[in-house]
């Protein structure tokens, strides 16, 4: 009887050490990366909320949490998506056949509670944003910030530069076109100088481009003008590069 036992008692534990593959292979592999890279070059990438940099941007990641990625790239609609691990098949596979048997159940909880079965499938990342432009039916990108090229304003003033006006005819004709779609505009400015007067400026920015698409049809219940100020950073640093990103006017298509 004796016998009988330990000889169970050998079997379990081979199909357990076997069967947790998965596990005491992850063990010795260098950390989950994945590389966030669109096809559009440069693109900030944040995770979490936290600026990373531009793309392409490394991220080490945690099979057991999960991660809000964002890209962002001036005149695209930003692209907002989660990158959380899944079950890999393989590993699953690996742990039927390795530690089939007495052994399985004890395997499987070992490699579930580890993570070891977990990873990214990379190819469902997304590759390409889009450009404002492109857009077939703004319906189908509700929520999504964007700003347009060139668009510019006299220095200190809300008087739009007449080369701007080009792509903001653009912008009119998609909202005529569309007529159940709003559209919010948010006017932004950097930290340097007076808050008092950044706010006012961009708020008055802000409404001087509701009223130009005005002047081109679009009705003016269809257009919500807001100033920031320099209260909503994209990139909260001190440095020129950040001021550039963080001086603008975004738009967002609503219902």
């Amino acid at each position: 009887m004796k016998k009988i036992l330990k000889s169970a008692l050998l079997i379990a534990s081979s199909a357990v050490l076997l069967g947790s593959c998965a596990t005491l292979a992850k063990q010795h592999q260098k950390p989950k990366t994945i590389t966030l890279d669109p096809v559009q070059k440069d693109a900030l990438v944040f995770v979490n909320g936290i600026y990373k940099g531009k793309s392409p941007v490394v991220l080490d990641i945690d099979p057991k949490k999960e991660y809000e990625v964002t890209y962002l790239k001036k005149t695209y609609l930003s692209r907002t998506f989660n990158v959380k691990s899944k079950i890999l098949k393989k590993w699953v596979i690996r742990d039927l056949i390795m530690g089939a048997g007495i052994g399985a159940p004890i395997t499987f909880l070992i490699d579930h509670k580890t993570g070891a079965w977990k990873g990214v499938d990379e190819n469902k990342i997304p590759k390409s944003l889009i450009h404002w432009s492109a857009v077939e039916n703004p319906v189908d990108y509700l929520n999504q910030l964007f700003q347009i090229e060139d668009l510019y304003f006299e220095v200190g003033s809300a008087k739009i530069k007449e080369g701007s006006k080009t792509n903001l005819d653009k912008l009119a004709t998609i909202l005529n076109t569309f007529k159940d779609v709003k559209l919010g505009i948010h006017g932004h400015t950097d930290k340097t100088g007076s808050a008092e007067l950044n706010q006012k400026l961009s708020t008055e920015r802000a409404a001087s481009v509701r009223d130009y698409l005005q002047s081109k049809g679009v009705d003016a219940s269809r257009l919500s003008p807001e100033g920031h100020g320099p209260s909503m950073p994209v990139i909260n640093e001190d440095n020129e590069e950040a001021y550039q990103y963080n001086r603008r006017v975004e738009f967002e298509y609503k219902l």
